[in-house]
């Protein structure tokens, strides 16, 4: 299926993507030739997962990205190679996107993610680089969900309109952590997961002074 997107607009944005995560050389194998030659385009339905991680400053972000990589495989996942956060992720199915979620805001790292999760028809560029296929996923689906990502909370999972209606029983039965929804009128516009506060040493030992 060919993408309906501004085609002018795609190639913008994928250029972009791939000056931002591969070499000038990588770049110019790509663009400074008969495209035809070397992308190809088409869509898939999905679900997208984009998320931003905060980082400390002394935390190189190497380990995490492989961490992440795994972790996306795991459930079954296809791991966009430059993403336009830290990490984006298709699903085919919406409930393998929300159990991702739902485990990264519970490892065991520095890292304090905004994530956010975006159903719909994804965009994908097929790269020829160096005798292999790389695919990237642009377009305004993978706009949305950058999106969503930015605009929840540190530490939450917010969710389209979209993707809540197919995943809306898994995110009732999350226990203990908090659901809200937001409203324009009467049309919900987006509802956000967050977990409850992870244990804290320092508050544990704080609560225990003064105990015989």
């Amino acid at each position: 299926m060919i993408p309906v997107e501004d085609p002018s607009l795609l190639l913008d944005a994928l250029s972009t993507r791939v000056l931002r995560s591969f070499s000038p050389v990588a770049w110019r194998q790509l663009f400074l030739q008969p495209h035809q030659e070397v992308m190809r385009w088409s869509s898939a339905g999905g679900t997208l997962l984009c998320a931003s991680a905060q980082l400390p400053a002394w935390s190189s972000g190497a380990d995490l990205a492989s961490e992440l990589a795994l972790l996306a495989a795991a459930h079954g996942g296809e791991l966009d190679p430059c993403p336009p956060a830290t990490v984006l992720v298709r699903f085919e199915d919406p409930l393998a996107a929300l159990d991702m979620a739902l485990e990264m805001q519970q490892m065991a790292c520095e890292a304090r993610f905004q994530i956010g999760l975006v159903s719909g028809d994804c965009t994908i560029a097929t790269l020829q680089l160096d005798e292999r296929e790389i695919r990237i996923f642009v377009g305004g689906a993978a706009e949305q969900a950058e999106t969503v990502a930015r605009q929840a909370a540190p530490g939450s999972i917010r969710i389209s309109p979209e993707t809540y209606a197919r995943v809306q029983e898994a995110v009732g039965s999350v226990a203990s952590w908090m659901l809200t929804s937001e409203y324009e009128g009467e049309t919900m516009t987006a509802a956000s997961l967050t977990p409850p506060p992870r244990p804290s040493s320092a508050l544990s030992t704080f609560a225990g002074l003064g105990l015989t």
